[in-house]
């Protein structure tokens, strides 16, 4: 009972931060420079082209109707016509967004089978030269922002350097797993790294804690053999926070998505808002705004929920 009472109420803080975000997207498009009217029928347009197309697209409304309007579409599956590209928002951006969370799959995948690999091999080798090593290698990942690292990969090992690796674009899935996952690889490891790198140092801390805990000693005290002790007792308690870390930061990640896609011009929700930024093509931007922030919300729901599942004190915390 306690745990369903948890989970309602969270369902009603995602709520409400989705509408909260909705007001700032809709507010924010709002004081953007740029009249987009003028933007599309040109400078030379009459006034009474001006005053029929500011009817037709509802912009003679008051704000607050505008909005909405917005909203009641938008709940409905309704997102509006692309001004630019004079197409549904609702299908364009689902299959840009398909390719965006392929993108953030990959990067997903990544940041778990690399972020706990360091984290064990670093708390296993803890205060030698490899944990020094790694830990500094790790370090210097988290230092640089994506746009660099992405910069820096591409220079070379996508036509600098080496050659292993296209340097832009995505054919899709249709095209075969394997092309796919080549030139997936540099995006999503410029996405990863430093998720990756903050994932290894929480399971190199909770794998220390564990391994110095009171059942790990008596375990070896009893003769376990140590594989036996590592598989058994240090992993599953020290993988308990960094499943939930992982999770709870997968919105990071998405947030991460518009500046790797515009990198790699890779053809995602992320290039699809700066395009719709820089045309000032407002229902798009604010139909891109509104998706990323709720992903960004959702999954951060899911790795809190997560949390209450693994660790049944915080449901008590929470009440």
């Amino acid at each position: 009972m306690e745990i369903l009472k948890s989970i309602v109420l969270r369902l009603g803080y995602t709520a409400l931060i989705l509408l909260c975000v909705s007001l700032m997207v809709f507010a924010v498009t709002e004081l953007l420079p740029g009249n987009v009217i003028t933007m599309i029928l040109g400078t030379d347009a009459t006034e009474e082209e001006v005053r029929r197309l500011t009817a037709l697209m509802g912009l003679d409304l008051p704000a607050w109707q505008r909005y909405l309007n917005w909203v009641g579409s938008a709940v409905q599956g309704d997102l509006g016509t692309s001004l630019r590209m004079q197409q549904p928002i609702s299908g364009l951006l689902l299959q840009r967004m398909g390719d965006s969370l392929v993108l953030a799959s990959v990067a997903f995948v990544m940041v778990a089978v690399g972020g706990i690999l360091i984290g064990l091999i670093t708390a296993l080798f803890e205060g030698t030269r490899i944990d020094r090593y790694i830990s500094g290698i790790a370090a210097i990942g988290t230092s640089l922002p994506e746009f660099v690292t992405g910069t820096v990969f591409v220079l070379i090992f996508a036509g600098g350097v080496f050659s292993w690796f296209p340097p832009s674009g995505y054919g899709g899935l249709a095209n075969g797993l394997g092309p796919a996952l080549h030139q997936l690889f540099l995006p999503a490891l410029t996405l990863s790294i430093v998720l990756m790198a903050y994932v290894g140092r929480v399971t190199r801390t909770s794998t220390i804690d564990a391994l110095r805990s009171d059942y790990v000693r008596t375990a070896r005290l009893k003769g376990v053999p140590e594989w036996k002790v590592i598989t058994r007792h240090v992993i599953p308690n020290a993988f308990v926070p960094t499943v939930t870390v992982l999770f709870m930061n997968i919105g990071w990640m998405v947030g991460g998505i518009v500046v790797v896609e515009a990198v790699f011009v890779f053809p995602g929700i992320g290039r699809l808002m700066l395009f719709a930024i820089a045309e000032r093509d407002w229902p798009l931007i604010q139909a891109c705004a509104l998706a990323i922030a709720a992903i960004y919300v959702f999954s951060n729901l899911v790795g809190d929920l997560l949390a209450l599942w693994l660790n049944p004190r915080l449901r008590v915390e929470g009440r």
